[in-house]
């Protein structure tokens, strides 16, 4: 069995902005040239055209079939998370989004789990807001930016979702949004989902590492796309810090904390994902491809079976671990 991780969802319409704020960029869906497409406008722009695999369950299921996917985990289109509206409008937004994935996974609850979103600007609020994601939606878990309007997501600040998602037995999935340093990036828009996203994830793992909020709620169990981005590479620095300068930089061993952590095996590349399976462990590993947006990746079995792994590791890469990181069973 293999359990897909990361995979997105776009509503099929977003809900009349109904708030007071004439600055929103609350969303809306326009026509396409291309059949079964629309575009996600943004304060009247095209962010990204999207095709009706991003809403509609029996398309999905289609695709699922052929690439060999036995059950995805779906979760928000991170420019949807919302983190830039007043928290009303978000939560309005962040209801919508639940409702519409807790939907398409009612549709088919044996090929379908789901995560949703709150409103973190608020993390009061957004713990709130956790407290209902099960009873009222039927969902394991958030999707969450790597940084909530620039302030990173292992800052302490954030301690109120850390403990509702222990409190809850909820799980944490943290995507790239709005990645630092885009500015150096030279191309069109779509490099810095190639080129700064990585270092984005890794600064969100470094914060985790740094900020405390794992020491103090070991029990979290928080996943990073994208492998944790630059992060396998960034922690033996952060080791020679710990071995150097110690509890002036960490509360524990930042070795100790990755390997808590889970990863997905986003990286399109069979000595990069061995090179995650040496540092991480192969128990925190899990399967991703970035579903159903074109830089997915197709057929992700293919790679693992290419890794020459044991069936036991093999089974923990394609779906143990993803059910030890959303705690179910099924």
């Amino acid at each position: 069995m293999i359990i897909d991780v990361h995979t997105h969802v776009v509503p099929e319409y977003f809900p009349a902005y109904s708030g007071n704020n004439v600055a929103t960029r609350w969303p809306s869906m326009g026509c396409c040239d291309q059949p079964h497409h629309r575009s996600v406008l943004i304060a009247g722009k095209t962010f990204r055209e999207v095709s009706h695999h991003s809403w509609d369950a029996s398309q999905r299921l289609l695709d699922m079939q052929v690439e060999k996917v036995d059950r995805q985990v779906l979760s928000p289109m991170p420019e949807l998370l919302s983190y830039w509206f007043d928290v009303d409008d978000a939560v309005r937004m962040c209801g919508h989004m639940n409702h519409t994935i807790a939907n398409m996974v009612n549709s088919s609850p044996e090929s379908f789990y789901g995560l949703g979103m709150v409103p973190l600007q608020d993390p009061e609020r957004a713990a709130s807001e956790m407290s209902r994601l099960r009873a009222d939606y039927g969902l394991l878990g958030i999707e969450v930016g790597t940084n909530i309007n620039g302030r990173p997501i292992g800052d302490p600040f954030f301690e109120p979702i850390f403990a509702a998602a222990v409190e809850n037995g909820l799980s944490i999935f943290i995507h790239p949004l709005h990645p630092a340093g885009v500015e150096r990036v030279i191309g069109p828009p779509a490099m810095s989902a190639l080129v700064a996203f990585p270092n984005e994830t890794a600064f969100a793992a470094a914060s985790l590492v740094s900020g405390g909020m794992l020491t103090k709620y070991p029990a979290l169990r928080i996943g990073l796309s994208h492998g944790g981005g630059g992060f396998a590479m960034m922690l033996p620095r952060m080791m020679q810090g710990w071995e150097t300068m110690g509890r002036d930089l960490f509360d524990e061993s930042p070795i100790d904390i990755a390997q808590r952590l889970y990863y997905d095996t986003l990286v399109y590349d069979n000595q990069t994902l061995q090179y995650l399976i040496d540092s991480f462990g192969i128990e925190q590993l899990m399967v991703g491809t970035d579903y159903p947006f074109v830089i997915r990746e197709k057929s992700p079995g293919k790679r693992i079976q290419s890794l020459g792994l044991s069936e036991h590791d093999m089974s923990l890469l394609q779906s143990v671990n993803a059910q030890r990181f959303l705690a179910c069973s099924r």
